[in-house]
């Protein structure tokens, strides 16, 4: 097993911010990552931060409905108003219990 390590830098060109990332990999992962990335010109940092954003795309894509779907039907039940990005699932049970049977 190794570390690789990954540096902090400010790309004055377009002004992106990177960060540190620590990975811990089998020593034969790192080696044959660091041939591959040699043979195609780029870096390890560079595949594995596309490797990461097209993860988190295709996540992205995975978990949206497709309109005309009963998922979406439901969804779009609930007016944008009422929709909540972070809820308090324990403290939303808890008003509804209260207004449903009062303070006891």
């Amino acid at each position: 097993m190794c570390l690789l390590y990954f540096t902090r830098v400010i790309n004055k060109s377009d002004d992106v911010m990177k960060e540190k990332l620590t990975l811990t990999i089998e020593k034969e992962t790192k080696k044959r990552a660091k041939k591959h990335a040699k043979v195609l010109g780029r870096s390890v940092s560079d595949m594995v931060e596309e490797f990461l954003n097209k993860t988190a795309a295709e996540s992205e894509d995975y978990f949206t409905p497709t309109p005309g779907s009963a998922a979406y039907e439901l969804a779009n039940l609930i007016p944008e108003s009422e929709k909540v990005d972070d809820y308090d699932y324990k403290k939303m049970k808890g008003e509804m219990l209260e207004e449903r049977y009062g303070n006891k």
